[in-house]
């Protein structure tokens, strides 16, 4: 019965499909057809990855090319319950992929980063922001994640361990869209990650440490697709090595369960 209803779900999901085949399609077999072609390994990242996902499309070289779509962990999630096809999916928190894996889509999984929350400042903080309580002051404009995604729910815990609550925020679909707000002066503050804030350091992006009891955990999980395609595997596996650790330090990512 799983498979019936997976294969309606493939069916009824072509706007799904059609939004991603620019970005990812369907993984060849292994060699492709006259086993000359390399294999595509199909590769749905938080949009958080950016600038990590595209280092790895560099620095990978276990066979195979990576064809990567980048989204909001709460996208990608909708995107492989709809059917759309995936290797390999790696979000921003573990609760992200709650119901890809009630649905049996996910063939294996592992921690391999962590990723801290901090205020993001405009450039020159002209709203002289100087703590996360600033940003109950009707004057700072501020801008955070919607609750549905994992950076949301991330600055939820911060707000709520601090005892802060925000006043006329804005509230974006993804982290990299908090950042932009934030760099460009539409936001005098944002909740960020960590990674993000350092990305945007050439902007003039400063941020301030706060309080983050429970630091995200970044999950990559080998789908039940992904399972049967030897170059997938490799790349999965290679995720938790040396070369995939040093890609997440240099990004500002701290280690598995920190």
């Amino acid at each position: 019965m799983r498979l019936i209803r997976r294969n309606q779900r493939i069916l009824t999901a072509s706007a799904a499909l059609l939004a991603v085949a620019a970005g990812c399609s369907a993984p060849v077999a292994d060699g492709g057809a006259n086993g000359s072609q390399a294999p595509d390994i199909t590769v749905f990242a938080a949009a958080s990855l950016t600038d990590v996902i595209g280092a790895m499309n560099e620095a990978y070289d276990g066979g195979g090319r990576l064809r990567i779509n980048l989204g909001s962990s709460a996208q990608l999630a909708g995107q492989l319950l709809s059917g759309a096809p995936a290797d390999v999916v790696i979000t921003a928190d573990l609760e992200s992929l709650d119901a890809v894996r009630d649905e049996g889509l996910i063939s294996a999984e592992q921690v391999v980063a962590g990723n801290t929350t901090v205020l993001a400042l405009a450039p020159g903080n002209p709203g002289q922001v100087a703590s996360l309580a600033d940003l109950a002051s009707p004057q700072i404009q501020s801008a955070v994640c919607a609750a549905s995604v994992p950076c949301g729910r991330a600055a939820a815990r911060v707000l709520e361990t601090a005892g802060v609550a925000l006043d006329g925020e804005s509230r974006e679909d993804s982290v990299r869209s908090v950042l932009t707000k934030v760099a460009t002066g539409q936001a005098d503050a944002g909740l960020v990650y960590q990674t993000d804030a350092l990305s945007a350091a050439n902007q003039g992006v400063t941020y301030l440490e706060v309080s983050d009891p429970d630091p995200n955990q970044y999950p990559a999980a080998l789908t039940a697709e992904g399972a049967e395609h030897a170059a997938a595997v490799r790349f999965y596996e290679w995720l938790a090595g040396e070369d995939a650790a040093r890609i997440f330090a240099d990004a500002g990512f701290r280690p598995p369960g920190q």
